[in-house]
Parts: structure tokens; C-alpha cells; sequence
């Protein structure tokens, strides 16, 4: 019976999905919300990349899209409802502090999709969560978003001072379930800390990080945290902080496999470096399933004189490319953490 309801859940998440997908002819489609929010990106940016969906491997370039102006959206959306029809997880990335990003996924639709898994929400708050599904019956009220916070300690948590507002009130209307995705705080603190050593044997074995990313891999990761401290700590301290990077990313996996399981497919709302590839989740749900189909979506801030697409791509160590869709997106103000650390020291 579970699994009879699971293939229902998922049947209908494909259809839905096939039919929201689908052209009409070569280059007609139906301009979903998706889609009007990056025409108006178009419009009103002065950058010649916004709103523009770049296809980083050509080989994902669809034949019917080949010679239509949208041919990255139209590629994309494909692969989104090929990746659903999989039974596998659409990995959408952002930027934190970029309330564009989040206005964009507040529209992919939650209810074309089985299930959804939040970085957002730490494991410690899963249990709570599940309840506060439980208790409604996956229905929407207009007070669902406040009792959703209050729930999980939202304010409580670091992700308040951003804006999440419409993307968890689109997981809310969308009537699916959706899970916690990343390890709790105080576990994190502990493995930034110890590394390798805060974990037993069994959970790193179980996790794949008994597996080895590269040397270049690793340097690559130490590079990125020197550069997030402000290059105010030595690299080679930064060890057991990179470990915990994976431990993260290993965790986000973990979910998505679970989610995948209970509901047949999954999307990942996570920040781009957790949507990577090379090193994020779809590399350790390659080390655990690799039958898995995963879809990596990165959505980048446009950059001045930065006009080539490709100069975007994020990449691996053979230079291969990292993610399968970019989305350009207009640049946010932000906060300059560097110069405000530097004024406190």
C-alpha cells in the first residue's frame, strides 16, 4: 500500500510536470510564472544576462529549442520534468542574501514536484516540522507561514534576516510534503571543530565521507573558505571547517535520498556551493546511488563588464562544468562582512 501511494504521489507530479512543460510547437510554449519574472528581469536590468538561462553543457541543448530565442529555458524545463519523471531531485541553488532568488523559486510550482527538502531547516527541527504537517493535513490556511515559524524556531535561527518569505509560502500552498535538510547546528560546531574525528566510523562510511574528493578538490574548498573569512585565517586552519562543508553537503544528500524514497522524486532549495557537482550533494548521491538522476541549477548575480556566459560557469578540476543551468539574475545590495570585520578587529 506505501508503495502504491508513492507511485499515485509520483504519477501525478510527472503529469503535472509533462504538462507544464510541453511546446506547443518548435518555439511556442506557455509563459509560466517563471518565465514572466525573467522576461522582467529582461526588461528592466541593464545587463545583458539578465534573465537569461545559460545551458553550461551543450550537449543538454535540446533539438526542438535549437534555434528558438529561449532555448535555455526551454532545455531547462525538459530536464526538470525528464529529472521528475526519473524519480530523481531538481537541486536549485541561490544566493542567501539575493530576495530575487527566492521570488523566482517561489514560483517553480511545489505541486509539480512529490516532495521538497530545505537547507533551511536543520535536522533538530525535523520532528517538529512533521508535526506541524501532520496537524494540517497539508492545507493552507492564511496563518499557515506564522505557525510554520513558530514551529520550527524560525526567528530563532540565522536565516531570518533573509528573505524566505514567498519561497516558504509557495512550499505551504503547494500541499506536498517537504523535509529538513541539513545537520543540526551544534553537530556542525563540533565537526568544524574536531573534523573527521566528531563522527564514527559507521556514520562517515554511511555518508560516503570516507571518500576521498581530490586533492584539488580539497584545495578548492579551503580556497573558498580563506576567501568567506575574509582572509583573516590561515589556510591551513581551516581543515576541520572544510570537513564540516562536507558533512553538510553529505547530509543535504542524505535528505534528498530519504525524500526520494518515502515520496519518488525531490527538490533542493540550498545555496549554489551545495548544488555543485564536483563536490556538493549530487556528488555524494553519486557515491550512494548513482543510479539517481540529479539536475544542478545555480542561480548567479550578473557582474559588470562580465558579459560571457561561460566566464560564469562554475567548473571542476579537469574543467568540466559544475552545475547544468545557470540563471542570471539581477545584483541585490549587500552587506559588506569583510569591511564590518575588519572595523570590529
Amino acid at each position: 500500500m506505501r508503495a502504491l501511494k508513492r507511485l499515485s504521489a509520483f504519477a501525478v507530479s510527472a503529469l503535472l510536470a509533462v504538462a507544464a512543460c510541453a511546446p506547443a510547437s518548435a518555439c511556442e510554449f506557455q509563459r509560466g510564472p517563471i518565465f514572466k519574472l525573467l522576461e522582467e528581469w529582461t526588461k528592466t536590468c541593464n545587463h545583458p544576462l539578465c534573465g537569461r538561462i545559460h545551458i553550461a553543457e551543450s550537449w543538454r541543448l535540446k533539438d526542438h529549442a535549437k534555434n528558438c530565442e529561449a532555448k535555455g529555458w526551454m532545455s531547462m524545463r525538459e530536464d526538470v520534468r525528464a529529472t521528475i519523471v526519473a524519480g530523481g531531485a531538481v537541486l536549485f541553488g541561490e544566493q542567501h542574501d539575493n530576495p530575487l532568488h527566492h521570488e523566482l523559486r517561489s514560483r517553480v510550482g511545489f505541486a509539480s514536484y512529490a516532495s521538497a527538502v530545505f537547507e533551511q531547516i536543520p535536522a533538530d527541527k525535523a520532528a517538529a516540522l512533521d508535526e506541524f504537517l501532520t496537524s494540517t493535513k497539508l492545507s493552507y490556511t492564511s496563518d499557515a507561514l506564522e505557525k510554520l515559524k513558530a514551529a520550527i524556531d524560525w526567528d530563532k535561527s540565522g536565516w531570518k534576516e533573509y528573505a524566505y518569505d514567498p519561497l516558504l509560502t509557495a512550499a505551504l500552498k503547494g500541499q506536498v510534503p517537504f523535509y529538513a535538510g541539513d545537520a543540526d547546528r551544534d553537530t556542525i560546531k563540533k565537526v568544524a571543530k574536531e573534523g573527521p574525528s566528531a563522527l564514527s566510523d559507521e556514520e562517515k562510511a554511511r555518508l560516503k565521507l570516507d571518500v576521498a574528493l581530490g586533492d584539488k578538490a580539497d584545495a578548492a574548498v579551503l580556497d573558498q573558505l580563506y576567501e568567506s573569512h575574509c582572509k583573516q585565517m590561515p589556510r591551513e586552519t581551516l581543515g576541520s571547517m572544510a570537513f564540516a562543508q562536507r558533512y553538510r553537503d553529505a547530509v543535504l544528500a542524505d535528505a534528498v535520498l530519504k525524500a526520494i524514497e518515502k515520496r519518488g522524486s525531490t527538490l533542493l532549495i540550498a545555496g549554489n556551493e551545495h548544488v555543485r557537482k564536483d563536490r556538493g550533494v549530487p556528488w555524494y548521491i553519486r557515491q550512494r546511488a548513482p543510479e539517481k538522476k540529479t539536475l544542478s541549477i545555480m542561480m548567479l548575480e550578473v557582474e559588470d563588464g562580465k558579459t560571457d556566459p561561460e566566464a560564469y560557469v562554475p567548473r571542476d578540476e579537469e574543467g568540466k562544468p559544475a552545475v547544468d543551468y545557470v540563471i542570471f539574475t539581477p545584483r541585490a545590495p549587500h552587506k559588506d562582512h569583510c569591511a564590518q570585520m575588519m572595523k570590529e578587529n
